[in-house]
């Protein structure tokens, strides 16, 4: 229990990284990191998990360039 407990504080803290670009949870029945992008994408959005929060970083880069998150997140910095 206490494993996930760290778990969720890690996936907490890679949210926050984000800055609300990414809701990020720790699946304690499934054992892996999932992050839903939060900005605007085709329907079916984008998810990605992974077992470690380095190859969970590694899924969000693909799926940020995958779907033009840099050209949006600049764009809206206002």
């Amino acid at each position: 229990m206490e494993a996930d407990e760290d778990r969720r504080r890690v996936a907490a803290h890679i949210e926050w990284q984000k800055q609300g670009a990414w809701t990020v949870l720790w699946g304690a029945y499934t054992r892996r990191y999932w992050a839903f992008a939060r900005w605007p994408l085709p329907p079916g959005g984008a998810v990605v998990s992974a077992p470690d929060p380095d190859a969970l970083y590694a899924e969000m880069r693909h799926a940020e360039r995958e779907h033009g998150y840099l050209q949006w997140r600049h764009r809206n910095r206002g």
